[in-house]
């Protein structure tokens, strides 16, 4: 570059003052070049400290006295684009502590390795950051100790940032809590800073308990650095003034078997103390020799578990073993002794035998409620039929006159040779059969419409067949039972309807039991007792003449009846008829005897007569018309 300074007369002077120019350009351009400096970019510095977290932004550092985060946490990661001089990217550390949030670089812990020169693109602008990282050892102790901050819950507290003279600090430090300004914390709370680098709390709260940034600026070489340090802070609640306390064991007394290990529990809640070191111990003390000397048990380790910064208390279980227990562990005293700076406190107590009836208690209670629950399983099924029809009779379905039914009562009785002549002699004024009497009240004075087997069964059809469809059309199956009843083919109509009572929830049974005199006045077996159930007459003949007993005034017949029947007859509620009953009967003027009452509760609703109430007269009052066959 000596030409560039020679002096030359007109023309020659003027071309050597251009060359010197366009060398001197030529030179700031390269050094720029091996720079990296672009038009329109823009080179700043920071320096962190090796084991802090550091963090910075894709933009031009904060000035002194703006309120501003330190960071967009909101950004997208796509907005700045970060790399190392060396072209790699921002990434390049295996253990994952340099991660990218919102619009900067967050090293969780900053290291020496991380020194260097960033570039971040954003907008079209191009930003350069030196970052030097420091070795903590070469700072001393005492700085190390300013970066974690212990406050006290609920009462005032100071945070200095580390490294820092106050006193000779010359620029204000500017305080981060997480990423927010401590300027834009203000309006909330107490808090300010104090000494131009200490930030003052007012009042702790727990949400205290996090990360804090303080920032300090200062130039070098024409670029702006900034010394950006870290403080941990941690929240602690106030020392306990109070000794623990004992949450178990709670009585005097504890129930133990001769022979046998058992574990002697003791829990303690202890309150917060900044240098926390419990002590909860078990002793036993004999006095079979009469010395009371107390001694301390073998103890398994101390188990303790820390409740929330809010209630900060611990709770520490100590257990003694007692590998067999003998007479001289009944004859002695156990004490749990717990203690804490403040004080302490004991629990006593003593080991009693168990009684022997508690454990016939523990293995028979067991055995007694299996038994009783297969017991209870075992009769609901033997008496489910009986349970079924009761369930029908006292939990009735609401009954309707629209219920697609073709009669209002199939009537089932046993036909006899006197119905005839028994007919006769009413109309003369004498007694009349029940059978003959029925269809004219029913059908005659009430208005019901019944199916007589011998008048409304068709000839030429099988006999069970119709049977079982006539009932399943009616509403009421009404039975005259007697001694010839059950011993005739008449049977197969009862049982037809109990078994239509299972299914059907519209029909309902009538029983109505005459007396020995109403029935047959001829006894004599016939040599034919009854058809077939398959034969296609519908007139069926005589009823066999058995022996007769009576039971609780019921008559049963020699012959066993059916299960079926049997069982269903014994809960199933029915009518008494006397010939005195036919002198009572229902009209405007009389209200008719108990059972021409009974029998017309018992039979369908009519249209317009409202709701069937299917419900014979009181239990009670109505013991003298009910009857149980054997």
């Amino acid at each position: 570059m000596k030409w560039c300074g020679v002096m030359h007369p007109g023309p020659s002077l003027a071309l050597a003052i251009i060359a010197c120019f366009l060398q001197r350009y030529f030179c700031e351009s390269r050094r720029d070049k091996e720079e990296g400096l672009k038009p329109g970019s823009e080179t700043y510095g920071y320096k962190a400290f090796s084991g802090e977290a550091f963090v910075m932004q894709c933009t031009k550092p904060q000035s002194a006295g703006l309120c501003e985060r330190l960071y967009n946490i909101t950004a997208s990661s796509e907005e700045a684009d970060w790399s190392r001089a060396e072209g790699e990217t921002n990434r390049d550390r295996d253990d994952g502590a340099v991660t990218g949030r919102g619009n900067a670089l967050w090293f969780s812990t900053v290291t020496a390795k991380d020194s260097g020169k960033y570039t971040c693109h954003t907008g079209g602008m191009v930003i350069h950051f030196y970052v030097e990282v420091m070795e903590r050892a070469s700072l001393g102790s005492r700085d190390t100790e300013e970066n974690r901050v212990t406050l006290v819950l609920g009462k005032g507290g100071r945070i200095p940032c580390p490294g820092i003279k106050c006193q000779t600090q010359r620029s204000k430090v500017t305080w981060y809590k997480d990423a927010r300004p401590v300027c834009e914390i203000q309006d909330e709370r107490t808090i300010s800073v104090v000494d131009r680098c200490t930030l003052l709390l007012g009042t702790v709260y727990v949400s205290d308990a996090t990360l804090y940034f303080c920032d300090y600026t200062y130039e070098e070489n024409g670029i702006p650095w900034t010394v950006r340090r870290s403080v941990n802070v941690s929240v602690i609640p106030a020392d306990t003034k109070d000794p623990p306390q004992m949450t178990y064991p709670h009585g005097n007394e504890e129930g133990v078997e001769l022979g046998e290990p058992h574990n002697l529990s003791c829990q303690v809640q202890f309150g917060f103390q900044r240098t926390f070191d419990p002590v909860v111990q078990w002793w036993i003390s004999s006095h079979s020799n009469h010395e009371d000397m107390m001694k301390l048990m073998e103890m398994e380790a101390q188990q303790v578990r820390e409740r929330s910064i809010e209630e900060f208390e611990f709770t520490v279980t100590r257990t003694a073993q007692i590998l067999e227990v003998t007479q001289l562990h009944l004859d002695s005293t156990f004490t749990c002794l717990a203690q804490n700076s403040v004080g302490n406190s004991s629990a006593t107590i003593r080991l009693t035998r168990k009684s022997a009836v508690s454990r016939v208690l523990v293995i028979v209670c067991p055995v007694m409620s299996l038994l009783f629950v297969a017991g209870l399983g075992i009769t609901v099924h033997v008496y489910w039929l009986e349970i079924s029809i009761l369930y029908r009779i006292y939990l009735p379905y609401k009954q309707t006159t629209t219920d697609d039914k073709e009669y209002d009562a199939f009537v089932s009785y046993v036909p006899s040779s006197s119905s005839e002549e028994a007919g006769r002699r009413g109309r003369g004024g004498r007694e009349e059969a029940l059978e003959v009497l029925l269809p004219r009240v029913l059908e005659g004075q009430w208005g019901y419409r019944l199916f007589l087997l011998e008048r409304d069964l068709l000839p030429g059809g099988a006999y069970a067949e119709d049977v079982v469809c006539a009932i399943r059309s009616s509403r009421r199956l009404v039975c005259v039972l007697s001694p010839d009843y059950l011993a005739s083919t008449c049977l197969f109509e009862l049982e037809t309807g109990i078994r239509a009572l299972q299914q059907d929830p519209h029909l309902r049974l009538i029983l109505i039991w005459t007396s020995p005199s109403t029935s047959s006045p001829n006894p004599s077996p016939s040599p034919n007792p009854s058809p077939s159930p398959s034969t296609t007459s519908p007139t069926r003949s005589r009823p066999l003449s058995l022996p007769l007993s009576h039971t609780l005034g019921l008559v049963a017949p020699a012959s066993p009846l059916p299960s079926l029947v049997r069982r269903a007859i014994r809960v199933l509620p029915a009518l008494h008829w006397t010939p005195q009953n036919q002198r009572r009967m229902i009209t405007s003027s009389n209200s008719g005897s108990r059972f021409w009452r009974s029998l017309h509760k018992a039979m369908p609703a009519q249209s317009g007569t409202g709701t069937d109430t299917w419900t014979l007269l009181d239990r009670h009052t109505d013991t003298q018309d009910r009857g149980t066959v054997l």
